[in-house]
């Protein structure tokens, strides 16, 4: 087992090169962008395209999977947004109606200077126009059928299924510009390679899946020793250094033995327990826990 370096991760498909020509054809109509990034990751998982073309628009940043996410860090990134990057922030589950309900609240918010402006004029008012972006599976089409209230906008739990534009509406109150996921040209950095990979913004596909799951088991283990060795039976007292590369494989394996991912004659099924640790990280079965910090 061996370290590789996840700059070599890129993902860009032609549709979102596509999108992102389409979405600057529509921005005159435009009058709010709301960013869902995601809770566990909200520094990878923005895409600094959005931040530009939004200079001269209102900005609402979603951390979506705040349910998934460690409370405490959260808050952080919430005060670290709203106080120091002076941008309108809500931390959310988008499967809460008591989240749906703040969101809502938000965004009429942004929508009543509009009201008030038609209503000056003597014109009929007319609905919010906002453009709802991100980088891969951070739940913008979650977020679209929600505020509608049916399933307009294909969900699925893998990058990439929203493939075109296209405006939606929502009763009176506004309309949805629904985009497809967009990632950065070429990713920045190693760790946001890292942290979007995890957190399942790239097709798994194109993924080193064992290397990936074996440094999210040795980042996960810097902030939520405790939880990992919960969850698969594994005992961290004889490891002295973090960066021991040799003993922490040796856990790694054991909490793949105690999982039974075990081939015919014994040997551990490496494939088969990276896939199953990375579906914990991503469905909250290890703990709520964050990968970045303010």
């Amino acid at each position: 087992m061996a370290d590789r370096n996840d700059r070599n991760i890129q993902w860009y498909p032609g549709h979102m090169a596509r999108s992102t020509r389409q979405i600057k054809e529509q921005l005159s109509r435009v009058d709010l962008l709301v960013e869902v990034a995601d809770a566990r990751v909200p520094l990878s998982s923005r895409n600094p395209l959005l931040s530009e073309l939004s200079r001269n628009k209102e900005h609402l940043l979603l951390l979506s999977h705040a349910d998934l996410a460690d409370p405490t860090v959260t808050e952080d990134w919430l005060d670290f947004y709203i106080q120091k990057e002076k941008l309108r922030a809500l931390a959310v589950c988008l499967n809460s109606a008591v989240d749906l309900a703040r969101l809502r609240k938000e965004l009429t918010k942004f929508h009543q200077p509009i009201l008030e402006r038609a209503q000056s004029k003597g014109r009929q008012s007319r609905p919010l126009r906002i453009l709802v972006g991100g980088v891969p599976n951070t739940g913008k089409s979650t977020l679209i059928n929600a505020l509608i209230g049916k399933r307009s906008a294909p969900v699925e739990s893998r990058p990439g299924v929203t493939r075109t534009i296209r405006w939606l509406r929502v009763g009176t109150e506004f309309e949805l510009l629904d985009s497809p996921g967009l990632l950065e040209a070429k990713i920045s950095s190693d760790d946001a390679a890292f942290a979007l990979a995890a957190s399942g913004a790239i097709k798994d596909d194109i993924l080193p899946l064992e290397d990936l799951a074996f440094r999210l088991f040795r980042e996960i283990y810097r902030h939520y020793p405790a939880d990992l060795a919960d969850r698969y039976e594994v005992n961290f007292d004889a490891l002295t250094d973090e960066e021991d590369f040799v003993n922490f494989y040796e856990i790694y394996l054991e909490a793949a033995q105690h999982k039974g991912c075990i081939l015919t004659g014994g040997r551990i099924d490496t494939e088969r327990f990276a896939r199953m640790f990375l579906a914990d990280f991503r469905s909250g079965k290890i703990a709520r826990i964050s990968l970045e910090r303010p």
